[in-house]
């Protein structure tokens, strides 16, 4: 169960989830909320689960596929250090936006770097 609270704008996620990858997701469409100026992602992870790069790059690949406004096939994410590096091409200069924005709405991510080329 998440606890969920807003004020301000800022959604604040509390309570404790069982994977790295749920409390990633939640983070996420936290973000995808119209209106969300930031989010205070809180939760704990029961029981306690090592973190990785990998585990960071999972979680960008995922959320790129679940958002409709990406075309996650033409995008190739690596981590290194919590830092994402985004390659391939986007349809738009938006949807390269919003590919860079996801990244940065994953928990555990410190950078991006986006060198996706706009390619209609």
């Amino acid at each position: 169960m998440i606890q969920v609270s807003v004020a301000d704008e800022i959604v604040l996620l509390d309570d404790h989830v069982t994977s790295l990858i749920q409390k990633r997701l939640a983070g996420v469409l936290a973000w995808w909320v119209p209106g969300s100026r930031d989010v205070i992602n809180g939760m704990e992870v029961v029981p306690l689960q090592e973190d990785s790069d990998e585990e960071i790059a999972k979680a960008v690949r995922l959320v790129l596929e679940k958002d409709p406004f990406v075309n996650a096939e033409r995008v190739r994410v690596t981590v290194k250090r919590a830092v994402v590096t985004l390659e391939g091409d986007a349809p738009s200069t938006s949807q390269k936006e919003m590919a860079e924005f996801d990244a940065w709405y994953v928990f555990g991510v410190d950078n991006v770097d986006n060198r996706l080329e706009v390619r209609p």
